[in-house]
C-alpha cells in the first residue's frame, strides 16, 4: 500500500481553501455564516491559509441541534471555517485512500451508495441460502480516538497532515462526552461532519480487511456500520459472527449490537437500507412508507397554513418518488396519490408519484 506523502501543502494551498469554500457552501449560500464569511472572503482566506501554515489553526466550537427523522440524532455542525478545512483535507487525501477500500463498500464513495448496494445484496441473496446482517452497536459515539489516529499514521508519511486530522478528530470532545480518564484519550465522531463520515468508513475497512482476506469470504458487502455475510452453512456463519464480534471488540474497540446482528433465511428477504429484498423482487421497507406517509400529512398542513411553497413538496416527493422505484412500488404510488385528500398537493403531486 502506497503511503500518502507531502500533500499537506497541497491542502492548505489558497486555490484549494478556495474550493474547499466553495463545495462547503452549497446548499447554505443564504445562511449568515457563509454570508459573513463570502462577505469577506479574500481576508478569511488569508487568516486561515496562514493559521494552517503555521500551525496557529484551532478547530472552532461545534453547534447542536437534533432531527427526528427517521429517528431522533443529536447533529453537530462546525463553524463554516472548519467546514472548509474539512473539504480541504478531504478532498485531498480521499482519491488516495478510497483505492484502498474494498469493492464491496458502498457508503459515501463515488460511484457508488444505496442503489448499487441494494443491487449487489439481491445478487448476493439469490446465490446463498443464508445471511448474516451484522449492525455495530452505537458506531459514531464508540469509534476510539487513538484508534483512528494510528489507522491514519499508517496510511502516511506526512506529519503535517496527521498534525491536521488529529487536531480535526480531537475536536469531537466538544461534542462526545466519552473521554477515557485512564488514557486520556477519546472517543466518538459528530454526527454531521464529512471528515466524521470519511474517517468512520476509514475506520471500518479494518473490519472489511478481516473478512475479506483473514476470514476468505466471498459474499460480504457494508454499508458504513450496517453489514451483510452470506453463505450457505447456518452454523459456520454463527462461528463467523462470533469472530467478527471478537475482532471489533479487540481491534477496534466496538461492541456487535447483539440483538440487530442474526442470521436469516435469504428466502424470507432481507431488510437493508430502506428495503426488504427478495431473491426476485424488492419492497420498500415498510418504516420508510409510514415516514412518507407521515410526511404527505405535514406537507397538506403546511400547505394549508402557508408555511411551505409547492417547489418545496414537489422536490421532496420527486426524491422520494425516485428512490422508490428501485423497488417494485408502482402500485405502492399509484395508491399515494389516490389517497392525497388535499386538493392542491393532489393536483401538484400526482404526476410525481406516477410518472
Amino acid at each position: 500500500m502506497k503511503k500518502i506523502s507531502n500533500v499537506y501543502h497541497e491542502i492548505i494551498s489558497k486555490e484549494n481553501l478556495y474550493r474547499s469554500a466553495h463545495l462547503a457552501a452549497r446548499g447554505r449560500r443564504y445562511g449568515d455564516a457563509v454570508a459573513d464569511f463570502n462577505f469577506n472572503l479574500e481576508e478569511e482566506m488569508g487568516t486561515l491559509h496562514r493559521e494552517l501554515a503555521d500551525k496557529t489553526y484551532r478547530h472552532g466550537k461545534y453547534r447542536m441541534f437534533t432531527i427526528y427523522d427517521p429517528k431522533q440524532r443529536n447533529i453537530a455542525a462546525a463553524p463554516f471555517r472548519d467546514r472548509v478545512v474539512h473539504h480541504a483535507v478531504h478532498d485531498v487525501i480521499e482519491p488516495f485512500i478510497d483505492k484502498t477500500f474494498i469493492h464491496d463498500s458502498y457508503a459515501c464513495r463515488k460511484g457508488k451508495g444505496t442503489h448499487i448496494a441494494v443491487d449487489r445484496t439481491q445478487s448476493f441473496l439469490r446465490a446463498n441460502r443464508f445471511c448474516l446482517h451484522g449492525d455495530v452497536k452505537k458506531y459514531f459515539p464508540s469509534i476510539d480516538h487513538g484508534v483512528l489516529k494510528e489507522i491514519l499514521a499508517k496510511r502516511t508519511t506526512d506529519k503535517d497532515l496527521l498534525w491536521l486530522t488529529n487536531g480535526i478528530i480531537d475536536s469531537a470532545r466538544q461534542v462526545m462526552d466519552t473521554s477515557d480518564p485512564c488514557d486520556g484519550g477519546g472517543k466518538g465522531l459528530p454526527i454531521g461532519s464529512l471528515t466524521s463520515q470519511f474517517f468512520a468508513n476509514l475506520y471500518l475497512n479494518e473490519l472489511d480487511y478481516f473478512v475479506k482476506f483473514d476470514l476468505r469470504r466471498r459474499y460480504y458487502l457494508r454499508y458504513m456500520d450496517d453489514f451483510l455475510l452470506f453463505g450457505n452453512d447456518k452454523e459456520d456463519l454463527f462461528e463467523v459472527k462470533i469472530k467478527i464480534r471478537d475482532f471489533l471488540k479487540n481491534k477496534l474497540a466496538l461492541d456487535l449490537h447483539e440483538g440487530k446482528s442474526q442470521v436469516y433465511k435469504t428466502r424470507n428477504g432481507i431488510k437493508f437500507l430502506g428495503f426488504r429484498i427478495y431473491d426476485d423482487h424488492r419492497r420498500l421497507a415498510s418504516d420508510n412508507v409510514k415516514r412518507f406517509k407521515k410526511r404527505l400529512k405535514r406537507f397538506a398542513y403546511d400547505a394549508e397554513n402557508g408555511r411551505i411553497d409547492a417547489e418545496k413538496i414537489s422536490d421532496s416527493v420527486r426524491c422520494w418518488a425516485a428512490h422508490s422505484r428501485y423497488a417494485d412500488t408502482g402500485g405502492l404510488r399509484h395508491r399515494t396519490s389516490d389517497g392525497l385528500a388535499h386538493s392542491r398537493l393532489k393536483s401538484l403531486l400526482v404526476n410525481v408519484l406516477l410518472n
